[in-house]
């Protein structure tokens, strides 16, 4: 027992001296913690005193500071924006609903418009559609506003269907076109056979009315012949 108490007296001895010699480094070597910030410092040497930790902490609570202004007039620009993305997306939604039906609010039924632009601190056009105000329409094949795709969609298909009706009606009447040739043919085949007979007709006319005065013509000839004859018989004393 003896020696054991002996033993942890040494060691209690020991330990009491290292820890009297760090202390006695330790306040040898202290900073100079209440000493003024110096004003150089020379290469390789890193002061620690509590003025400039005083100085680095005010230093940081001013770009703490700085960077919170920031950082609120960069969140009230981002709400800005926000807001603004938020309008434009809106009316952009909007103006891409009068593509397919048109502008309800426009009485030609325009559903398309030439682009508008913000204009910059200049007056200069920039890259920025103004969703504030409407472009003059824009004109279709037709000179009229170009109207909203479903709109022109129905048209076309109503148009088809026009089309497909008066397809049906056209070969309709060309059918009906083909029956009036072929009874124009048959009639002027009967024509062609009428006229022959009229023609044959009419020449023979003729040649039995030339054939009717040569008959009287001859037969004229005959009683005046005859008339002389016996005119010529009296004055010889002949007989009648």
């Amino acid at each position: 027992m003896t020696f054991i108490g002996k033993l942890l007296s040494y060691l209690n001895l020991i330990l009491g001296l290292g820890i009297l010699a760090w202390s006695t480094s330790e306040f040898a070597l202290r900073p100079g913690w209440f000493e003024p910030i110096p004003e150089r410092i020379e290469k390789g040497n890193d002061p620690v005193n509590f003025a400039m930790i005083k100085d680095e902490a005010e230093s940081l609570a001013r770009s703490a500071n700085l960077a919170s202004g920031i950082w609120g007039d960069n969140l009230k620009t981002l709400q800005a924006s926000e807001k603004r993305r938020n309008d434009r997306r809106k009316e952009l939604d909007r103006r891409l609903a009068w593509t397919k039906k048109g502008n309800p609010g426009d009485k030609a039924g325009a559903a398309f418009y030439n682009p508008l632009y913000e204009k910059d601190e200049a007056g200069k056009d920039t890259s920025y559609l103004d969703l504030t105000a409407l472009g003059q329409p824009v004109i279709g094949p037709d000179a009229r506003p170009l109207r909203g795709v479903d709109t022109l969609m129905t048209g076309f298909t109503d148009d088809v269907k026009e089309v497909e009706r008066l397809a049906l009606l056209n070969a309709k009447h060309r059918d009906a076109v083909l029956d009036l040739n072929q009874k124009v043919l048959v009639d002027d085949a009967r024509l062609a056979a009428m006229i022959a007979v009229r023609e044959a007709v009419q020449a023979e006319l003729f040649h039995l009315a030339t054939f009717e005065v040569n008959v009287y013509e001859t037969r004229a000839t005959v009683f005046r012949r005859q008339r002389q004859l016996s005119q010529r018989l009296t004055e010889l004393g002949g007989a009648n």
